[in-house]
């Protein structure tokens, strides 16, 4: 039987010699490197478009082996673009700066500066930050999370690699990474169960839940029908808004043993008030959390800082292979194993329930 032959792979030395250039300069043309002129990536790219280039994933493998062998050179400066109110809004929820600082360590271990730009900066709009991003050579860009969900902004990215966190950032939909928030509430209710409790609640404000396609609550009814009593399941108390009455009215009504709150201080103060004791009374842990409040609050810890490395890891990949703009099929990745259990004094071991 004949067998045809496979079509000869086009190499870079070839598209060189075709374009009259140094194949060093071929390759990093195909790298979108700031130091190669745009008219010159221009014609490396058409070329490699019309001969059907393809990188050598051997190659490729074997020079990332060579750079895991050295010190990072400085390979560029990566965006880390925020969209809040105020420049620092970002900063207020603990978990964001995180997902920064891990981002910052992944960025300069690759040989990449991490730099600050801020959308709503008098006289700047995500147009000029794009244009000042692409005179500068910035190839790679980090969309930290929105301050409310549902956000669309108006972006040409054709000529940058994006990588979003959370669900927040509705358009453009890009590549994104966040907690997996699912796995993350299945094995909070767990951990509780294995300290006694049998009939958590969880409390939680719509913008939040809206933050995260809902699956907090998701998780927590999908926990009920696989490992609670179906028929003794306390509803969510979900309300685009909390108020004291509504809360203690909900919690009296249903008398959870504990409750898993997104505005715990606020939870926190209202059961004490009412003389509600915490552990002894009732449990009070937050769905997630990186900053257990001195010590008190028990729960899992979502540590950005790994989603943070994670996101620095797609976008400088994503850079290597020249992947660039809206993507056709974007993927997301979910960090299951960044959590850990952190032991306060919110929760307490219960007598053994059946």
């Amino acid at each position: 039987m004949h067998i045809p032959a496979l079509d000869k792979r086009v190499t870079i030395p070839q598209m060189a010699r075709q374009l009259g250039l140094h194949h060093a300069t071929v390759s990093r043309a195909l790298r979108n490197h700031p130091e190669i002129a745009g008219e010159t990536k221009r014609r490396v790219r058409e070329l490699a478009a019309q001969l059907g280039y393809r990188p050598d994933p051997y190659l490729t493998g074997l020079a990332a082996y060579r750079q895991a062998g050295r010190e990072a050179g400085f390979a560029g400066t990566l965006a880390w673009i925020t969209n809040w109110p105020t420049r620092g809004g970002w900063r207020e929820n603990p978990v964001f700066p995180q997902h920064f600082r891990g981002a910052g360590v992944r960025a300069q271990e690759q040989g990449y500066r991490l730099e600050e730009f801020w959308l709503r900066e008098p006289g700047m709009d995500a147009r000029r930050v794009l244009r000042i991003a692409e005179a500068r050579g910035i190839q790679g860009l980090l969309f930290a999370a929105q301050s409310r969900p549902h956000v669309r902004l108006d972006m040409d990215l054709s000529r940058f690699s994006a990588v979003t966190f959370g669900h927040t950032l509705e358009s453009p939909v890009l590549h994104g990474v966040t907690n997996h928030h699912y796995q993350t509430m299945i094995a909070l209710l767990k951990r509780l169960h294995s300290l006694g409790y049998r009939r958590p609640g969880i409390s939680r404000l719509q913008p939040l839940e809206d933050r995260v396609n809902r699956v907090w609550t998701a998780a927590f009814w999908a926990y009920a029908s696989d490992y609670g009593r179906r028929g003794d399941t306390i509803p969510p108390l979900v309300v685009p808004r909390l108020r004291r009455n509504l809360f203690l009215e909900w919690e009296a009504r249903y008398r959870p043993d504990v409750i898993i709150a997104s505005n715990v201080e606020t939870v926190r103060r209202w059961l004490e008030a009412a003389g509600r004791k915490i552990p002894e009374d009732i449990g009070l842990v937050p769905p997630i959390m990186s900053d257990n409040g001195g010590g008190f609050f028990s729960g899992m810890d979502e540590n950005g800082a790994v989603i943070g490395a994670a996101a620095v890891d797609l976008l400088v990949s994503m850079i290597h292979r020249n992947e660039r703009g809206v993507p056709v099929h974007p993927q997301r990745l979910l960090i299951e194993g960044s959590c850990a259990w952190v032991e306060g004094r919110s929760v307490r071991k219960l007598q053994a329930h059946g």
